[in-house]
């Protein structure tokens, strides 16, 4: 019985195990099943059935197999669910819990369902130490600190093998690809879609060591809000992000030398007006300056990062791994000092090509693709970004640690070849000592941003468009409280996952420095996500035994290019 549900997900036949409980409760088990369909799918399939038997609180029991493809795609992991569907008119709740580790026996699940079935959740939370995910609360995300090269990443959506961010509860944590798995409609929306990718880059404080690779995106759109800037890095208060090409630059594409020479007529020739120039022959002569010096700086490049490495092996450390900024400080007064003035010299070369943008707390910036970038030391923001991971590392002033060699070609004929420009933010409510601004409308997804005063509220609900929200605190601190008089407490880089189907919230400024939090959310025009099949969209084609027995599971593989994945292998990029 169980299999033929596994496989259409549709099905009313009754499962092979059901036992009756008080408040019309009735607890179900299904075994064996690999990570699809989804128990919140499979209760919905259920529909007739549990009408038949008038049950108003379901608990589904499942145990799973799967490959966890941001990790070894070969090593086959089991684990357990356990899902109450609370039905209503309005499509009901959804609590669930899941382990991975040491699972429950049916035996004791069943006699805490007899004993009282309204806490048969919260008595598994507590059991396996797992957070309880719910459909009508906030997911409280629990960030993840991945190191690099230039400082450090503060995952809060992450997930791969470098690091998975968690979902925190009350009673323990829970890793993200298993909270959003359970019942994912409700949490992130009918397309089933990979949330948005958020994190903070907190980049170290020292010049070269602390800033980021100069890269640039093909299909990644993300967008930068300032947190702080370091004083001991910039005593200003302005931090820099490279971005674009100088104007500079820019106006002097395609000027002809005079060389010192003269014409015919015994005067300097006249360098050629810009004017004169066409837009292509621009472009190529700024692709072509910029590809050489940034050709002639990788060579002396590849030379000290050959000779560290050599000196790093010698000490018995790691080249490939990450080297705190004091001893690389200490290896690099080792080489020659010509070498060293070389490298100075021609990284200069191609920063003085750059646009250099200052950044001051608050400040935005907008990266859509084809912008070349790269933030520099000291300054920490937090990022929002499609859940795409393709980048182009047009130039580093460290070795590179994630791949082999630099995509300079590739980088530059992505990149536009003009200066950047900053964004500017829109007024879109004002009212009560409530501002809220648009901080950015991606054709993906937008960004607000909202300052309130000490004691302001505002009135908000996550069910226009049957969207999630992730929310992140900037400043200042405050409560959620929602309808049934829970609250939730909100502190500065505290990070939450706002489910679809979560519905109506007030947020609440109690903060001397009131409350300054952003909001992303996808846009309700998006399309699905290439490859990706909707709650409505699937099939008993696509939920037959192949997908749910892991012996022939093909969860994860590419089968047609990268925009097959399903939502777990999105999740699972890197960035």
């Amino acid at each position: 019985m169980a299999s033929s549900l596994a496989k259409s997900g549709l099905s009313a036949t009754p499962p092979a195990f059901a036992v009756k409980g008080a408040h019309n409760s009735l607890l179900l088990e299904m075994p064996g099943l690999g990570r699809n369909p989804p128990s919140g799918r499979l209760l919905r399939g259920l529909t007739p059935y549990l009408d038949e038997q008038g049950a108003d609180h379901v608990f589904l029991l499942t145990e799973r197999r799967r490959r966890e493809e941001w990790n070894d795609g070969d090593r086959v992991v089991s684990y357990q669910e356990l899902v109450h569907w609370e039905r209503g008119a309005d499509g009901g709740v959804y609590r669930g819990v899941c382990t991975k580790n040491e699972l429950l026996k049916r035996e004791e699940i069943v006699q805490a369902f007899e004993y009282e079935p309204l806490s048969l959740i919260d008595w598994a939370a507590r059991r396996m130490g797992a957070a309880i995910i719910s459909s009508d609360r906030p997911l409280q995300l629990e960030s993840c600190i991945v190191p690099k090269p230039w400082g450090r990443e503060i995952w809060y959506t992450g997930i791969e093998a470098r690091g998975v961010s968690r979902v925190r509860g009350d009673t323990g944590a829970t890793d993200l690809p298993y909270a959003l798995g359970m019942f994912p409609v409700p949490i992130v929306g009918d397309r089933e879609e990979a949330p948005l990718l958020l994190k903070v880059l907190d980049p170290l404080p020292d010049e070269i060591y602390g800033d980021l690779y100069l890269e640039v995106h093909r299909e990644k759109w993300e967008t930068y809000v300032v947190l702080s800037v370091d004083p001991s890095a910039w005593p200003d208060g302005a931090g820099v992000l490279m971005a674009g090409l100088h104007p500079d630059a820019v106006e002097n594409a395609g000027r002809e030398k005079s060389g010192g020479g003269k014409n015919g007529k015994g005067k300097k020739p006249k360098a050629k007006s810009p004017r004169a120039i066409s837009a292509k022959a621009r472009q190529a002569a700024l692709g072509k300056a910029l590809k050489e010096r940034i050709t002639a700086y990788e060579k002396v490049r590849r030379d000290i990062d050959g000779r560290l490495d050599r000196i790093l092996r010698e000490r018995g450390d790691d080249p490939d791994r990450p080297v705190p900024p004091e001893l690389h400080r200490e290896l690099v007064r080792s080489l020659p000092k010509s070498l060293r003035a070389r490298e100075q010299k021609l990284r200069g070369a191609v920063e003085e090509m750059l646009g250099r943008i200052p950044l001051r707390p608050g400040d935005v910036v907008t990266l859509p693709p084809g912008v070349l970038h790269s933030l520099r030391h000291g300054v920490k923001v937090i990022e929002f970004q499609t859940p795409t991971y393709e980048r182009l590392i047009a130039m580093f002033a460290q070795k590179v640690l994630t791949q082999p060699n630099w995509d300079v070609s590739e980088a530059l004929s992505a990149m536009e070849m003009s200066p950047y420009r900053p964004p500017e933010t829109a007024m879109v409510h004002q009212h009560n000592g409530v501002w809220v601004e648009q901080v950015v409308h991606f054709p993906q997804f937008q960004v607000h941003r909202t300052r309130m005063e000490t004691n302001a509220f505002q009135d908000c609900h996550t069910g226009e468009g049957h969207r999630y929200r992730l929310l992140f605190i900037t400043e200042g601190g405050g409560e959620m409280v929602l309808p049934s008089g829970e609250t939730v407490t909100l502190t500065p880089e505290s990070a939450f996952l706002l489910p679809a189907e979560m519905g109506a919230y007030t947020l609440l400024a109690t903060s001397g420095e009131g409350l300054t939090y952003l909001e992303a959310s996808p846009n309700p025009e998006t399309a699905s996500i290439p490859g990706e099949t909707t709650e409505n969209e699937h099939t008993a084609k696509e939920n037959t035994a192949k997908e749910n027995t892991v012996g022939k599971n093909t969860a994860g593989k590419n089968t047609g290019g990268e925009k097959t994945e399903n939502m777990d292998a999105l999740l699972s990029k890197t960035w």
